[in-house]
């Protein structure tokens, strides 16, 4: 559990908490305290710098940002849920700037720093979420995902995360950033509370099948380091120790080249639209990884969205024909561990675009997905991703949370393999 007793949560009310990890927000701070009792009444958690919170701004990643919001009126719904719930809220959390990055830099406020091994990158963009996370300074945390911005920093930390079925979890109050694919996800260090905040976050399922057959994505495989490949198998056969049947199918008839290239160009256009109002009022510094991406979508034209629209159908058509209710997709969440913090842009690059493939299927999907901790190479976390039928995630949740606790019962918890802060 985390450090903070009940007492110290109280303390942090009027400045952040000093961490160490480069993980919390220190301009604008808000903290509050949740509900007498309830089933989170336990808990504490911090949320990433993209969802208002009645009386302070949101930053976003970026100190211009920041300037150019007045104080929120109101609170996400989600963030109130987790409230009324009982778990008290410590801060807001650092966030990769714009929300346009995977690998946990920022420029302009530092990068969080990985509990797991300082010496690479966190992961992003909910990269402060899972700092704080990973390194004991909360129970859980919030963040948004859209192309693995929770996904990527949980494989890279060693936590259990969660991308939603899209719209499961309300996202009112969240700066606007690609409003079709965009989900609210959480994660938890610990399988228990991990499946208590799934709970709250998520109900129940509308379609409650067991989960009994696993497929593993084979093209996925292929694009992967052969290191990570190597790590993959084993930990698979634990998990087909919990289901029925298994077996190996390709994800993308076409080439996940072909998915990854539709997934962009929707996310790219529908993130200029979000974010050019203000690009053009304010004209920002932009640093460079965002800059760049920035410029490229605003190049995408209309035309293009649509096509990449009606593309989207087919891969939404066939992915459901393979990954219904009681079946899982299971793939790495990512595809290397995390980058050294001494890595330059072209190489983080790389990283980026073939993680890419394997993070656009479930966006593209509106499918639910879990990265798991199950796996390591040279000391390095790497999470295991489970991907299931649209509307089954509290089953996911679950099935995620049973292999973490499985794994721990058999060989000793994998996420105390890994460094953590003295």
């Amino acid at each position: 559990m985390t450090m903070f007793t009940k007492d110290q949560r109280l303390a942090v009310k009027n400045e952040p908490p000093y961490d160490g990890l480069q993980a919390f927000v220190r301009e604008d701070h808000i903290a509050l305290e949740g509900a007498s009792s309830g089933p989170l009444d336990d808990l504490v958690f911090a949320i990433k710098d993209v969802w208002q919170v009645k009386g302070s701004r949101v930053g976003n990643g970026h100190p211009g940002y920041l300037r150019a919001q007045s104080p929120a009126e109101s609170t996400a719904s989600i963030v109130t849920r987790l409230l009324e719930s009982g778990a008290d809220l410590v801060g807001k959390t650092i966030c990769d700037e714009l929300c346009y990055s995977i690998s946990g830099e920022n420029w302009h406020y530092g990068s969080p720093i990985n509990p797991r091994d300082p010496f690479r990158y966190v992961g992003g963009s909910s990269s402060g979420s899972a700092a704080a996370t990973a390194g004991g300074l909360v129970d859980f945390a919030l963040g948004s995902d859209c192309l693995g911005s929770v996904r990527v920093p949980c494989s890279y930390t060693g936590l259990l995360g969660m991308r939603p079925t899209y719209k499961r979890v309300p996202d009112d109050g969240e700066v606007s950033f690609c409003p079709s694919m965009d989900v609210v996800g959480f994660m938890a260090d610990h399988p228990d509370v991990f499946d208590r905040v799934a709970q709250v976050m998520l109900g129940n399922d509308e379609i409650d099948v067991a989960i009994t057959h696993v497929r593993v994505a084979s093209d996925c495989l292929d694009v992967v380091h052969p290191s990570v490949a190597d790590e993959f198998s084993p930990v698979v056969q634990r998990l087909n120790d919990l289901v029925a049947s298994s077996d190996s199918m390709q994800v993308a008839p076409n080439g996940l080249d072909e998915w990854v290239e539709i997934f962009r160009i929707i996310q790219g256009y529908e993130v200029w639209e979000s974010y050019a109002p203000w690009i053009r009022r304010t004209q920002p510094r932009l640093t460079p990884g965002p800059r760049e991406r920035l410029a490229w979508a605003s190049t995408i034209t209309a035309k293009q969205y649509r096509e990449a629209k009606a593309a989207r159908e087919s891969v939404v058509s066939s992915f459901n024909s393979v990954v219904q209710p009681g079946t899982v997709l299971v793939l790495p969440t990512a595809a290397s561990i995390a980058p050294l913090r001494s890595a330059d842009v072209e190489e983080i690059g790389a990283t980026r675009l073939k993680s890419s493939l394997l993070l656009c299927i479930s966006p593209l999907c509106g499918a639910p997905q879990v990265t798991v901790p199950l796996m390591t190479h040279v000391g390095a976390p790497l999470g295991l991703t489970l991907i299931g039928a649209p509307g089954t995630d509290r089953r996911l949740a679950r099935l995620a949370a049973d292999l973490v606790s499985l794994t721990s019962h058999e060989d000793g918890p994998v996420m105390d393999q890994m460094v953590r802060p003295g």
